[in-house]
């Protein structure tokens, strides 16, 4: 599993629960930024959302940023590592795996809404744990689950490869984002030719070389950008000559500025 930040944690383990008292359990709680919870697994699907603070999740060889108003269905029985770069309020959903359709059993992330922004709140604020499946309450999970699950898919997903050379390529340019890490330099430091690398590379991510590295960068911009950085100095940081490059390939996979995912201004 590749260690997401060069810092010191304080760690944490998952809540005990050892079965849902209902289909959906809804799970509300404050993490402070340092924390890492400890990798688990459910036997149920869980929807992870951050209502404020930004978090990475390790899901299986996948790594997922998470910032505000982004959440991540985890399947059941995949073991999951949170880390958490600042204090996030998170507003989880245990559900389970009878209550929703879902093919797709690899963990993904989605944008939420408001409308499912607040319906998630009121979930976490204002049913009862033992709530009636069949009366009122009831009938608000189901709405909210068939809503949980019509969320976009959002691209905040890295998939890392298992195979020790290619990953050993991954944690250098995590690393050293700023640096150019070429097509050459990386299948050189895999110790294979070019062409090769290429293709292990595609098939071990599912993506092509150059598109994951410039994902690895914008990514980690994520967390620089919610802090007092400035949007100049972390399109340097991660290796981009100027600020307008960084924006416009920042857009291209997000849909959203840079300016979008800094941290608001204390009321």
């Amino acid at each position: 599993m590749a260690r997401i930040h060069n810092r010191d944690w304080c760690l944490a383990c998952t809540s005990s629960l050892k079965e849902l008292p209902r289909h959906v359990y809804f799970r509300a709680y404050s993490l402070k930024g340092g924390t890492c919870v400890q990798g688990h697994e459910h036997v149920w699907w869980q929807f992870l959302f951050a209502r404020n603070g930004l978090m990475q999740v390790q899901a299986g060889a996948t790594t997922l940023t998470l910032p505000p108003d982004y959440g991540v269905w985890i399947p059941p029985g995949c073991v999951h590592t949170l880390w958490i770069g600042e204090e996030v309020e998170l507003e989880s959903l245990y559900i389970e795996p009878t209550a929703v359709a879902i093919q797709d059993q690899e963990p993904r992330v989605v944008m939420v809404d408001e409308f499912v922004r607040a319906f998630i709140h009121h979930g976490c604020t204002s049913i009862p744990v033992k709530y009636d499946e069949d009366g009122a309450d009831g009938r608000k999970v189901k709405v909210l689950l068939d809503s949980l699950q019509s969320l976009p898919d959002a691209p905040f997903n890295l998939p890392f490869p298992t195979e020790p050379r290619l990953l050993e390529v991954c944690l250098t340019i995590q690393s050293a984002p700023h640096l150019a890490h070429t097509l050459d330099e990386s299948a050189g430091l895999a110790r294979m030719s070019s062409r090769t690398f290429t293709r292990h590379f595609l098939r071990a991510t599912g993506l092509p070389y150059h598109t994951w590295r410039q994902r690895m960068r914008l990514l980690g911009s994520l967390e620089m950008l919610r802090s007092d950085i400035t949007v100049t100095e972390v399109a340097l940081t991660i290796g981009y000559s100027t600020p307008s490059a960084f924006t416009h390939a920042f857009k291209q996979l997000f849909g959203k500025s840079p300016s979008r995912f800094t941290r608001p201004e204390p009321k």
